[in-house]
């Protein structure tokens, strides 16, 4: 009997041996599987992982070009007099600026597009350690070039109107004597402030000027830095003032979007225009009759 007792007794403690181990192995068996779940559904490291609006580089023109903003070192001619040439659509916008900014200006010349001149003593906003600043306003007269096709597409005969559709476009000035004046008095001058109308024409008429005259500028290194945009709504001396001290930047994306449009405008009224002179001519001889 004692021996009986003591085999199951034996066999008690294998039993629970056996259910301990089996314990013990399902237990580190479902461990694993519990830290591959948790890898699979951790959530990466935001620092760590770079998104891609974070990885592309900053864009220096994030501001919109009609909002004040200023793309030259302010230290720019510190200790020195500076010249500021200012533009406007037309004379009579050019008068009106030159009222506004210093009461009609010291110095008046030339006659088809008049040039004032007079010195302020106050700050010029984009380079505010200058010693002296020396206004020079004057105007256009409207667009400084009109687009046309090269002299290899002028022929009404030999071109079929249907080429002038793939043809190049050239731009012309529409007054010699108009690129000869912004040349004049642009060269040498530090800042440029275009005071076009507020519109798509009169973002394209900045860029003609600034083709024709931007190189001439003073100074070194980018010269688009130094030149600015006045918007303004009115031309009073206040909403002059408001314009001048908030300048903003000339904006190539509605100029382009009249250099489409002009060109559009040549390309169809041209084609046209020819094609129906070259389909009719000879037909209906005696219509002048």
């Amino acid at each position: 009997d004692k021996q009986k007792h003591k085999k199951k007794k034996q066999n008690n403690n294998t039993r629970v041996d056996i259910r301990d181990e089996k314990q013990v192995d399902d237990a580190t068996s479902k461990q694993p599987q519990k830290q591959e779940k948790h890898k699979k559904t951790a959530k990466p490291n935001k620092k760590s992982v770079a998104s891609p609006s974070s990885a592309a580089p900053t864009n220096k023109q994030s501001i919109p070009p009609n909002q004040p903003q200023t793309t030259n070192d302010l230290n720019y001619a510190a200790g020195r007099p500076i010249t500021v040439v200012h533009i406007a659509e037309k004379p009579s916008i050019g008068q009106a600026i030159a009222v506004g900014l210093g009461g009609g200006g010291n110095k008046s010349y030339g006659k088809s597009l008049p040039v004032h001149e007079f010195v302020d003593n106050s700050p010029f906003p984009k380079a505010p350690k200058a010693s002296k600043v020396t206004h020079v306003v004057s105007s256009v007269a409207g667009h400084v070039f009109n687009v046309d096709f090269p002299s290899e597409f002028q022929s009404w005969d030999t071109v079929d109107p249907a080429e002038l559709f793939h043809a190049p476009v050239v731009k012309k000035p529409c007054k010699g004597s108009v690129v000869k004046h912004l040349q004049e008095i642009t060269k040498g001058a530090d800042f440029m402030v275009l005071w076009m109308d507020c519109d798509r024409e009169g973002e394209n008429i900045n860029f003609e000027v600034l083709e024709c005259c931007m190189h001439l500028m003073a100074g070194s290194g980018s010269k688009f830095d130094r030149v600015y945009r006045a918007h303004f709504s009115a031309i009073n001396p206040s909403d002059i003032m408001k314009a001048y001290n908030a300048l903003g930047k000339p904006d190539k994306f509605q100029s382009l979007s009249v250099d489409a449009r002009q060109e559009l405008d040549l390309k169809v009224g041209v084609a046209f225009s020819r094609f129906q002179t070259r389909y009719f001519q000879g037909r209906y001889g005696d219509l002048d009759s």
